[in-house]
């Protein structure tokens, strides 16, 4: 079984000549982490656009169809005044 003591610290990050395998699955590990915890709140803040666009949009459509009919109703009102 190997021992795991270094007689300094830089013995310690040389990892018996693997550093660049120890440290760089440390650094792999970290980024998924990271990008775990990460991720959920870049998808929930393009989800709110997302949403917001679509009631932007309903909003405006609903208030283009209250124009047309405020407009169509002026226009039977005065198609009647006109006739009577």
């Amino acid at each position: 079984m190997p021992e795991f003591r270094f007689d300094s610290f830089s013995d310690f990050l040389a990892m018996g000549g693997n550093a660049s395998f120890v440290w760089g699955s440390y650094l792999a590990f970290a980024l998924v982490v990271v990008w775990n915890f990460w991720q959920p709140s870049l998808e929930r803040a393009r989800i709110v656009r997302l949403m917001r666009a679509r009631q932007g949009k309903q909003l405006q459509q609903e208030a283009t169809a209250a124009d047309l009919r405020s407009h169509q109703s002026a226009q039977q009102q005065q198609g009647e005044a006109n006739r009577g």
